[in-house]
């Protein structure tokens, strides 16, 4: 079962998709950027004309690119090959500007189906999936799909992005992402106790059957049970937050707005962080945002004048002290690290009432940290006196062969009255339990100080003692460096 979790865990949801999309490279992320499109067309796609533009608009595209189109003489187009009865769910969207407005002009999303490549090829018909005309919002996303069979005769098929003038004087710009073609396979719902959450008590018995060959664990339509099967699998578990035997979920935050929750985040602006490190934290837009899904803190080589000093890095670091704290619980996030010499990403919790003293004696739970070239993942606890006769306790995670900011992956603390368990993807890598800590505030409680409340904090930090980097000399990372948190998420026993 963990090794199921830590193969489905590896996708992220930015990358997923079935292997029956037949369009390349639909989420236009590759090839020219910002280009017209007379210096070149996103990968796997052509076109005419060059009122085009392969871009990084902000708020006009869903991933990293997108494209524009602003004239009726320009469109991009690809093609595929496709056979007579074969059905095809179409789908992209589409966005118009809120400067730029559309004007006598629509936006499209088309596929046609001809007998064969041009210029031999005769066009047998057209569907028009998607239409964006002016009566709709300026600057606000539209989603199409349809299903379309070919006709008699098909041979090729041709998706096309492209404005269409209605009379009249036409202006205006229009933008595309997102667009696939399924080849129109039957996927079941892997929902399969039918909670409405694809969670680990549906992958189970997918797991438990995963050599059967039953058309309700044939997920992908295809005629084996395969890993087509567990890709599906794993795009439904990450578009839903999973539910866990025991437990609730309390507290998570997705990141889906546009700007950091405040109600759940404090910034902590400040230079240092105690352990010789080189950064000042900031609460500019260039240190951290929140886009497409994920949280990203990123830190920069600069200079950064603040409180009487130089600094020659800068970064930001988040907490919900006051906001969000809690008492116990599964608490989780997914994450992909920064790595280089000098990188110090951090996800962890620190003490809201300090009730036996300064650090360390009322505590510090260190979910997940790395370092430098972030081959392995730490999971550690601070406890005993208050500075400098503190104590602390850790493990380390290193598979080999795995660099962690490869991608992302899930790191968990299981945290109980007599216990702590640390994950990364669903492997259990550490337990530290009552009897190995203490507090000199609290010498006759045993649970002590880990029985009152913390609260999260993600960071990340440039040098210091950790890094075995405390002067900016040593710092050889490649600037900008970015952790990006996909979620945070809070769980407690329903029984506790």
């Amino acid at each position: 079962m963990t090794i199921m979790r830590k193969i489905l865990f590896f996708f992220c949801l930015s990358a997923v998709s079935l292997s029956s999309n037949l369009l390349i490279n639909g989420d236009f992320e590759n090839g020219v950027v910002k280009g017209h499109f007379t210096n070149g067309y996103p990968d796997g796609w052509g076109g005419w004309g060059v009122n085009g533009w392969h871009h990084a608009d902000s708020g006009y595209r869903k991933g990293g690119y997108g494209i524009a189109i602003w004239s009726n003489d320009t469109g991009c187009i690809q093609t595929f090959s496709a056979s007579a009865g074969q059905t095809f769910l179409v789908s992209g969207e589409m966005i118009y500007h809120k400067s730029e407005v559309l004007v006598n002009k629509n936006a499209i999303i088309k596929i046609e189906f001809w007998t064969g490549p041009d210029p031999s090829g005769t066009k047998l018909t057209e569907f028009f999936i998607g239409v964006l005309t002016p009566a709709q919002t300026a600057g606000t996303w539209y989603s199409y799909s349809q299903s379309v069979t070919a006709p008699a005769g098909t041979a090729q098929a041709r998706v096309i992005c492209q404005t269409i003038a209605t009379g009249g004087t036409s202006t205006g710009k229009a933008f595309w992402d997102n667009l696939s073609v399924d080849d129109g396979q039957t996927i079941n719902d892997p929902d399969y106790d039918g909670n409405h959450i694809v969670d680990y008590v549906d992958f189970s018995r997918l797991a438990g059957v995963w050599k059967t060959e039953s058309a309700q664990y044939n997920l992908s339509g295809s005629n084996w049970i395969d890993l087509e099967d567990l890709e599906v699998m794993a795009a439904a578990w990450l578009e839903t937050i999973p539910q866990y035997p025991g437990y609730t979920l309390v507290w998570s935050d997705e990141f889906d707005g546009t700007s950091l929750n405040m109600t759940n985040w404090s910034y902590q602006i400040m230079g240092d962080g105690g352990n010789e490190e080189l950064q000042y934290y900031t609460a500019r837009t260039q240190n951290s945002w929140v886009s497409d899904g994920c949280l990203t803190i990123q830190a920069n080589r600069e200079a950064y004048s603040a409180g009487g000093r130089t600094y020659q890095f800068t970064s930001a670091r988040l907490r919900t002290a006051g906001k969000r704290d809690f008492l116990y619980g599964k608490i989780e996030a997914r994450i992909k690290v920064p790595t280089g010499q000098g990188m110090w990403p951090a996800f962890w919790m620190m003490p809201t009432d300090n009730a036996y003293g300064g650090w360390a004696a009322s505590g510090e739970i260190d979910i997940m940290e790395t370092n430098n070239n972030t081959d392995f993942i730490q999971g550690t606890i601070f406890y005993g006196g208050q500075w400098p006769n503190q104590i602390h306790t850790y493990s380390i995670y290193r598979p080999g062969g795995v660099n962690f900011s490869d991608d992302f992956h899930v790191y968990t603390l299981e945290w109980e009255p007599d216990m702590m368990k640390w994950y990364v993807d669903g492997i259990h890598y550490s337990t530290k339990i009552s009897s190995q800590w203490y507090s000199n505030g609290a010498p006759s409680n045993p649970r002590a100080p880990f029985d009152k409340r913390f609260h999260i904090l993600l960071n990340v930090a440039v040098g210091g003692k950790y890094t075995g980097c405390t002067n900016p000399s040593c710092i050889t990372a490649s600037f900008p460096q970015q952790m990006v948190v996909d979620w945070v998420r809070v769980y407690q026993k329903t029984n506790p």
